[in-house]
Order: C-alpha cells, then structure tokens, then sequence
C-alpha cells in the first residue's frame, strides 16, 4: 500500500486520482462538521463551492427538507440556518434533513479529487474509522488537506499524520510513504500528546480564537469520537 499526502491543495491530476482511495481533511471545520452532522442523523451533505450554486440546488428540493450550511471568512453566511461550527448541527435541528454545505475550503476540495476510485471524509473526529476504511480498500491513498485558500494548512497535514499512524499500526511494515506522508507523520509525532496545541498554532486557529470560537477548536481537537467515514459519491456525502 503506498500512501502519499497533498501539502498544497491543488487539484490533483487524473492519473494521481485513478484507482485510489481520497481522504479529505478539514479540520477547521468542514470535515469536522460533515462528520458530526451526519453522526447526528442528517440523510446527506450536499458540498458546493459556492454561495449562489447552495441556494441554487436548495430550491429543487422540497420546502422543509433541506438545510443551508456554511461560513465565508470564518462567519455564518446571510440567510443561512447554519454556519460552521459544529456544535449549531444539532440532532433536532438536522435529523433526516438535507444539508446543503458551503465552506471557504473543505467543501471545494471534494469537487477538486472527484476522479478517485473513492472520496472519504476525514478529521480527528473518526480517524481511527477513517484508517480501517482505508486498509480495507486494499487501494493506494492519496491523503488530500484542503488548506487555508490555497495554502498549507498545519492542522490538515497533522490530521493528515495521524492517519498514517492509524494506518501503520494496523498494516505494519507494509506501507510505501511518499516523503510528503513521511513527513506528515513526524509532525503529528510532534502535537500528538496535545491536539489542540496544533490547532491553536494554526492561522485559521488564531482567526477563529479572534472570533470568539474557540470552542470550536477543543471540539474539532477530539479523537475517534465516532466510527462514521461519511463518502462522497456522485456529488453527494452520505454514510453507507
């Protein structure tokens, strides 16, 4: 199995995606709220690059069924029910609902590896889950962080890490890891014994403590709270 990670979320090409496994990471928040959203019983996630394209696909459902999530700078867009802290996707405001999520970075990098043999949704939230998916896919992995616009993203890449750790500890010796993944894995090595060390270290960390949402950061720093891999399929993440 070999494992390779995107330091930079530029598109990949098709001859990277074709026949591999995808893990996308956003840690602060997108995969972060995909994941909770859907443990909490939302029916799908819809992500879409941007606000138009949400309100857009919003009016060819039912009134009632769906839901507008997402952020742009970090805050809760105009009319939206949601922005994109976790803990607003509450069980009884979501369940069964549709959400049709927007986010700066994490809902653009699902489009942008939509060539993969398969997409999952990672964060910290289900990373051991995550990793036990990837192993039984029995697939090369390409590990994708979507960034901050376009940047390096020191959260992404650590939960990128932790991943491979995961990984490690089930295949053993067995692994082939780019330099990238190699890399990626010392520095998890480095935040593991204090998550949100990383998280805070980050630039989207610090904009968001500047917001106020810090809370956001201690709840996005948890590990393995869940066993869901939400997976992207056809432009839609459900849980199968």
């Amino acid at each position: 199995m070999q494992i390779d990670i995107q330091l930079l979320p530029l598109p990949p090409s098709i001859e990277i995606l074709s026949g591999r496994t995808v893990v996308v990471i956003d840690v602060l928040r997108a995969t972060s709220v995909i994941v909770s959203a859907l443990a909490r019983g939302a029916a799908e996630i819809i992500p879409v690059s941007t606000v138009e394209d949400a309100t857009r696909v919003a009016e060819t459902f039912p009134r009632g069924s769906t839901l507008l999530g997402g952020e742009r700078e970090s805050r809760k867009i105009e009319g939206f029910d949601f922005g994109n802290s976790p803990a607003e996707y509450t069980s009884e405001k979501i369940r069964g609902k549709r959400l049709i999520l927007t986010t700066t970075n994490g809902t653009k990098a699902f489009h942008s590896v939509a060539g993969a043999k398969e997409i999952l949704a990672g964060s910290f939230l289900n990373a051991r889950a995550t990793a036990q998916r990837c192993l039984d896919s029995g697939r090369d992995i390409l590990i994708f962080p979507s960034g901050d616009k376009g940047r390096f993203s020191i959260e992404d890449v650590a939960c990128g890490g932790m991943l491979i750790e995961r990984i490690a500890e089930r295949r053993g010796r067995h692994l082939d890891l780019s330099d990238a993944a190699f890399s990626s894995r010392l520095l998890y090595e480095r935040f593991k014994g204090g998550l949100v060390e990383v998280l805070r270290l980050s630039d989207h960390g610090k904009d968001l403590l500047a917001l106020g949402l810090g809370e956001d950061l201690l709840y996005c720093a948890q590990t393995d709270i869940t066993d869901l891999v939400p997976i992207f399929t056809h432009g839609v993440i459900r849980i199968f």
